[in-house]
């Protein structure tokens, strides 16, 4: 059994031994982040793209929003992630690890900016005092496109799925855990028995008039806060598996619900044309 577990470790941290007995700190992070350098892209004025060995994303870095991910997700990985049993949040005090469980360390659900990109830590905060001004049960959450759990087969995937603008966007936690989470539990369940390609990232109306637009939340650059439009209308998916395509386009609202999944349903010629690009051109599929 400890030779299993050891061997799971080396699998979980890139099948290095010396990283399998490794603290996972603040130098550490930032270390894996170096690796993997933004380059401009012309998808955008203030866009870039970002390629880690996990998922790609192209973001627009003034308004903080993944415009368009890909990532292959695998059957063995999803398989690993069971085994691996990476926890995302620390133990309350005194209770004992569940047998199997990796440790806890904060680096697994700690937020990151790539290089060169600012912290959106006081953004989020912001924003909660902005809408909870409005309605108190509302809430702001670091929106992920490509879940943190379909990424939880690795502690490096784990720590770069938790990274601002390019795989996050303020996201309404009643949408993050209504037809976000529903399209993210289809995936769990495809992957139990086939490879699964996602294609996601957030929308926003060019005119606000034709979309729900509920917020302006403010960004900081250094210490001066600059007010941005940067929360998105839509959050949007492609989920492909065995040459069937399934999309969404999903209003980033309150009022959102995993029941209401099914009306977010769209065509794939639709979806296109809705965003004004074919995401598999951008990203083409595996």
């Amino acid at each position: 059994m400890k030779k299993l577990t050891y061997i799971l470790l080396m699998l979980a941290y890139g099948c290095t031994p010396a990283l399998a007995q490794t603290k996972i700190d603040g130098a550490y992070v930032q270390a894996l982040y170096k690796k993997y350098p933004t380059v401009k892209s012309n998808f955008c004025p203030a866009c870039k793209l970002w390629v880690n060995p996990y998922y790609k994303s192209i973001a627009d870095t003034q308004r903080h929003m993944p415009l368009v991910e890909y990532e292959y997700y695998t059957k063995a990985n999803a398989a690993l992630s069971k085994k691996l049993n990476i926890p995302r949040q620390a133990p309350k005090k005194g209770a004992p690890v569940k047998p199997g469980q990796m440790p806890y360390q904060s680096a697994f659900s700690a937020w990151s900016p790539v290089t060169g990109q600012p912290s959106e830590d006081n953004v989020y905060s912001a924003a909660n005092k902005v809408v909870k001004a409005k309605n108190a049960k509302d809430e702001i959450a670091k929106g992920h496109v490509q879940a943190w759990i379909l990424n939880s087969f690795a502690v490096d995937a784990v720590i770069l799925s938790d990274t601002y603008t390019f795989n996050a966007a303020c996201e309404d936690q009643k949408q993050n855990v209504g037809t976000e989470i529903f399209t993210e539990n289809q995936t769990r369940k495809l992957l139990e028995t086939s490879d699964v390609e996602v294609w996601g990232g957030t929308y926003d109306y060019a005119d606000t008039t034709k979309g729900n637009k509920p917020h302006s939340f403010a960004v900081m650059k250094g210490k001066v806060v600059i007010i941005k439009d940067v929360y998105p209308a839509i959050y949007w998916k492609i989920i492909k598996c065995n040459g069937q395509i399934t999309c969404y386009w999903m209003p980033n609202l309150i009022t959102e619900t995993q029941a209401m999944a099914p009306k977010r349903v769209v065509t794939y010629p639709q979806l296109i044309q809705n965003l004004g690009f074919d995401p598999t051109v951008i990203f083409p599929p595996k």
